[in-house]
C-alpha cells in the first residue's frame, strides 16, 4: 500500500496528503497496532467514506464551472476519501472485510454479507486509476506505472531460484514494452475519436464554431430547438445599462452562401496586438469598455462573442487571440479555464474590411426567386438606409419566426418556398434571404452569426445567452461601414422562452450556484475552500462517534472478552472446549453467531443444532420477555447435542 498511496501523491500532487497515508498504512506491520472494530462500527465507517464522498462530489460539481473538471478531481481525491475504509482492514485483525460493510443492501444477516473481501488490491487500483487524472503530456506515468506493478510482483514472488526471478523480470519487461505501445496507440485512438465526435456533435447540434463555415438548418425537417444552458453573461454598469438589452454579439461572419451553407472566401487569422495588458483590434480612442462579459466555453479554443465596432480586448491574459479580416476572434485558452471573463472597448461601426464583388454575389437556384422578390420589393431604386426598412417591414407582416420545420415540396428549394409559400422560417432563413435580397438590390451584404441579448436574469443580476438564443443576422454595408441588420420578427425571444419547460429554473438555479460558489461570478475572486468547513465538521462529528465506541489492541479488548465469557461460560463454556480440540476454536472477538456460521461449515459439526442454540441464548440474553421454561429447556437439549456431537 505504502508504494501504491507514494506512486498516487506524486502524479496528483497531493504527496502531502500521501505522505501521512503511507506512514499509516505501514504502521499496523511494523508496531503491530490494531483498532478492532465491531461489524456495526465498521459499517458506519464505510457510511462515513460514503458520505464523505457524496458530498465532497457535490462541492466540486458546484465549485467547478465544468463537469468533467469535477469529475476528474473526485477521482483523484478518491484514495484520500475511502482510505479510512482502508485502514479499518489493515488495523483488523481479518483479512477482509464483509460485503454487508460495503454494500448497504447485504446488511441485517442477509445471505452472502458475511463473506469477506480484500480491499487492497482493489485500493491498489484506484491509486494507480486515480494517479491517471493527469495531463496526457505528463511523460513519467507510465514509467513509474512499471516501477511500481515490478515492486508489487517482486515483493509476491520472492521465492525461487535466480534463474526464475530472472525470468519473472525479463516477462515483466517485455509486458511493459508491449503496455507502452498499447497506451501510445490507445492514445492516439482516443484523440482522434475525440476529434471525430466533437466534429460530429457539433454538426448534429448546428454548434459548431467554425470561422470559415457555417451550416444552417435551412431546409431540414422537424423541430429546431436549442438547450437552455446558458453560455454569456453580462454584467451591466450604470453608463450601459441601457445598451445591453437586444445586444448582438457577433462570433463570425460569412460570405458565400451555397446550398443552406455559408462560407467565407478565406481569409487567415493574425494575432492581435497587445498594449498595456489590452488587445488592439483599431484605434479605440478614448472608448469605454462594454459591461463585463463572462462566456462558458466548451473547448480550449472557439470563436469569441464580440458586440459591434469591438476596438480592444481587456481581461484575456490566460487566452491567445487571433482575428481574421472578416472580424472573426479566435482564443485559445493556455490555463485550460472554462469561463472567459473580458471587456470590450466599442468605437462605432464594426471594423472590418471593406466588401469587395463576392459580397454583391448570388449563386445557385435560388437567383430567379431572389430577383422576382427583389423586383416586387422595389429595392434596387431605394437608398440603402430606405431598402433596409422596406426589407424589415415585409418580413415583419408578412412573414412569422417558427421552429418547425416544414417538408418542402420537390420542386421548390428551401429558400423559394419560404420566400413564396410558407413565409415562415428561424433566423436563418431570415438572415439567409435578407443577405441575398440585399445583394440583389446592389447593397454589399454578409451573413452574420451569434448571440441575442434579450433575457435579464434577476437571480444573477445579469444579462444572459441561452444556446437557444444562438442568432443568426446580417451585416449591410451602409454610408461606407458595416452595420448590423436583423431581419427576424422581434417576437422571436418571447415564441422561444414560452416554450421553456419548467425545469429550466432549475438548471438556472444550479447554474447560478455553481458560479456563485466557484467565485467566477466574482470580479473579485476570493478563496472558496471555507465551504469545505461545513464537511470538515460533519466528518470530525462522525470520526468521533466511531472512534468513542473503538476497542484499540488487545488491552481493550481483554475486559470485553472477560466479561462475555463470565455471561456465557456457564452454558457455551464446554462447548467451546470440546471445539477447541477440533481445532475449531472460537477466535478473539468472534460473536457467538459469527461462531456459530463458522462451525456450521464444518463438516464434524453440528451446525444447525448450534444456531438454534445461539438464537435461543441471545433471546434469554437480551429479549426483554426472555424465554419460558420450555424454551430454557429446549437450549439445555440443544447445547448437550451439540456436546455429544463434538465428541
Amino acid at each position: 500500500m505504502t508504494a501504491a498511496l507514494l506512486f498516487w501523491g506524486w502524479h496528483t500532487g497531493l504527496w502531502w496528503l500521501a505522505l501521512p497515508m503511507a506512514v499509516l498504512a505501514e504502521l499496523p506491520g511494523l508496531m503491530h497496532w490494531q483498532w478492532e472494530l465491531e461489524l456495526k462500527e465498521r459499517q458506519r465507517v464505510a457510511d462515513l467514506c460514503t458520505v464523505v464522498v457524496v458530498l465532497a462530489g457535490g462541492y466540486l460539481y458546484l465549485n467547478q464551472p465544468r463537469l468533467g473538471v469535477a469529475l476528474i478531481l473526485l477521482i483523484q481525491w478518491l484514495p484520500a476519501l475511502l482510505f479510512p475504509l482502508l485502514a479499518v482492514q489493515l488495523y483488523g485483525r481479518h483479512r477482509g472485510l464483509e460485503l454487508s460493510v460495503l454494500f448497504l443492501s447485504l446488511r441485517g444477516d442477509k445471505p452472502g454479507g458475511r463473506e469477506t473481501v480484500d480491499l487492497r488490491w482493489a485500493y491498489l487500483l484506484l491509486c494507480v486509476i486515480s494517479a491517471s487524472m493527469i495531463p496526457p503530456e505528463t511523460p513519467w506515468y507510465y514509467p513509474s506505472l512499471a516501477l511500481l506493478a515490478a515492486w508489487v510482483l517482486w515483493s509476491r514472488q520472492r521465492a525461487g531460484t535466480s534463474r526464475q526471478r530472472a525470468l519473472r523480470l525479463s516477462a515483466l519487461a517485455l509486458a511493459a514494452l508491449l503496455g507502452l505501445g498499447i497506451a501510445s496507440a490507445l492514445r492516439w485512438g482516443h484523440n482522434e475519436a475525440e476529434l471525430i465526435v466533437m466534429r460530429w456533435v457539433e454538426q448534429w447540434l448546428g454548434a459548431g464554431e467554425d470561422p470559415y463555415r457555417s451550416s444552417t438548418a435551412i431546409g431540414d425537417v422537424g423541430t429546431l430547438k436549442g438547450s437552455a444552458r446558458i453560455r454569456v453573461r453580462i454584467y451591466p454598469d450604470e453608463a450601459s445599462r441601457q445598451l445591453v438589452p437586444g445586444m448582438l454579439l457577433r462570433t463570425a461572419s460569412y460570405d458565400r452562401y451555397v446550398d443552406g451553407t455559408w462560407f467565407t472566401s478565406g481569409s487567415p487569422f493574425a494575432p492581435l496586438a497587445a498594449q498595456s495588458g489590452r488587445r488592439i483590434i483599431a484605434a479605440a480612442g478614448e472608448a469605454a469598455p462594454t459591461p463585463r462579459i463572462l462566456l462558458q466555453t466548451r473547448r480550449p479554443e472557439g470563436l469569441l462573442p464580440l458586440p459591434a465596432g469591438a476596438a480592444a480586448i481587456d481581461g484575456l491574459a490566460q487566452a491567445d487571440l487571433e482575428r481574421n479580416g472578416f472580424g472573426t476572434v479566435r482564443y485559445r485558452i493556455r490555463d485550460g479555464a472554462a469561463l472567459l471573463d473580458y471587456r470590450v472597448a466599442v468605437d462605432g461601426p464594426p471594423t472590418l474590411a471593406p466588401p469587395d464583388e463576392q459580397d454583391l454575389r448570388i449563386i445557385g437556384p435560388d437567383v430567379p426567386v431572389i430577383t422576382r422578390v427583389a423586383a416586387e420589393l422595389g429595392l434596387t431604386p431605394l437608398p440603402p438606409a430606405e431598402a433596409l426598412r422596406r426589407l424589415r417591414r415585409h418580413f415583419d407582416t408578412e412573414f412569422r419566426y417558427t421552429l418547425e420545420l416544414p417538408r418542402i415540396p420537390p420542386n421548390q428549394t428551401p429558400l423559394k418556398h419560404f420566400l413564396t409559400e410558407g413565409r415562415a422560417g428561424h433566423c436563418e432563413y431570415f438572415a439567409t434571404a435578407a443577405t441575398l435580397l440585399l445583394r440583389q438590390a446592389g447593397i454589399p451584404a454578409r451573413y452574420a452569426r451569434g448571440w441575442s441579448v434579450q433575457e435579464y436574469s434577476e437571480l444573477e443580476g445579469a444579462w444572459i445567452a441561452r444556446d437557444s438564443h444562438a442568432h443568426a443576422w446580417v451585416l449591410a454595408w451602409i454610408d461606407g461601414a458595416w452595420r448590423n441588420f436583423d431581419p427576424t420578427p422581434p417576437d422571436w425571444g418571447a415564441l422561444e422562452a414560452a416554450d421553456r419547460s419548467w425545469t429550466v429554473g432549475v438548471g438556472d438555479f444550479v447554474s447560478w450556484l455553481r458560479l456563485a460558489l466557484s467565485g467566477a461570478g466574482d470580479e473579485d475572486r476570493g478563496s472558496r475552500h471555507w465551504l469545505l468547513l461545513p464537511l470538515a465538521m460533519l466528518v470530525l462529528l462522525l470520526a468521533w462517534r466511531i472512534a468513542r465506541r473503538a476497542r484499540r489492541g488487545a488491552r481493550h479488548r481483554r475486559p470485553a472478552a472477560e466479561r462475555r465469557g463470565r455471561a456465557e461460560s456457564g452454558r457455551f463454556g464446554p462447548l467451546e472446549a470440546a471445539a477447541r480440540r477440533l481445532g475449531i476454536e472460537r477466535r478473539a472477538g468472534e460473536t457467538l453467531r459469527e461462531w456459530s456460521e463458522r462451525v456450521g461449515e464444518q463438516p464434524q459439526a453440528p451446525g444447525a443444532a448450534l444456531r438454534d442454540a445461539v438464537d435461543l441464548h441471545y433471546r434469554d440474553r437480551f429479549d426483554p420477555r426472555g424465554i419460558d421454561p420450555t424454551a430454557r429447556e429446549r437450549l439445555r437439549q440443544l447445547l448437550d447435542d451439540c456436546l455429544r456431537g463434538m465428541r
